[in-house]
């Protein structure tokens, strides 16, 4: 509750990034919101209490959506405080690391270990959307996580299907107020192995 009076009186700031040589670009970080299959919602309750949930997703028009029943604890937590955080990760896996200034002779010089990974956070305001928005962010559901050839096959009944389930499902659309994204491993090395 305090982070939302803060927020009220102007108070609230957002960090920067740290790691600057790990700084994804924007367009970087919406590849990956659209790439990502979940992210973990982070929510406040009304005790003081985070409440992290993970939860499939899509980023549709600049925003993240979600669905959920019409009650349970993220519902109840937004109510309390609309302000919420939301993550994704992908691409992680542990990789050798060969200096840039190695790469090119004949016997690289091994650097340890890192992991390798992309990540986005946000930070945003959570609200339930309605009709026509809502409809189109339940669509963009089926279009994202049916493979292309079910898409086609099945988007006249997945549509039907979703008319039938708006009395029982509840859409929720963040409003990004500030988002950063994060590579793990610095632009200053080179990755060996998977890629």
């Amino acid at each position: 509750m305090r982070a939302c009076y803060l927020q009220k009186l102007g108070q609230m700031m957002f960090r920067k990034i740290r790691r600057k040589e790990k700084q994804l670009t924007s367009k970087e970080c919406n590849v990956i919101l659209m790439k990502a299959g979940y992210g973990t919602l982070g929510t406040m309750g009304a005790d003081g209490f985070p409440y992290t949930v993970p939860v499939n997703y899509v980023f549709h028009d600049g925003n993240i959506y979600f669905h959920s029943a019409m009650i349970g604890h993220k519902l109840d937590n937004i109510a309390n405080c609309a302000n919420v955080s939301f993550n994704v990760v992908t691409d992680v896996y542990v990789v050798p690391l060969i200096p840039n200034d190695a790469a090119n002779k004949s016997a690289t010089r091994f650097n340890g270990f890192d992991t390798s990974f992309n990540s986005v956070i946000i930070f945003g305001k959570a609200k339930e959307v309605y009709a026509k928005e809502k409809m189109d962010g339940l669509c963009a559901f089926l279009k994202k996580f049916l493979n292309a050839d079910d898409y086609v096959q099945y988007k006249e009944e997945g549509i039907k299907y979703i008319e039938k389930s708006l009395e029982r499902t509840n859409l929720i659309k963040i409003e990004i107020e500030h988002m950063t994204g994060k590579r793990g491993i610095s632009k200053n090395m080179q990755i060996q192995g998977k890629q």
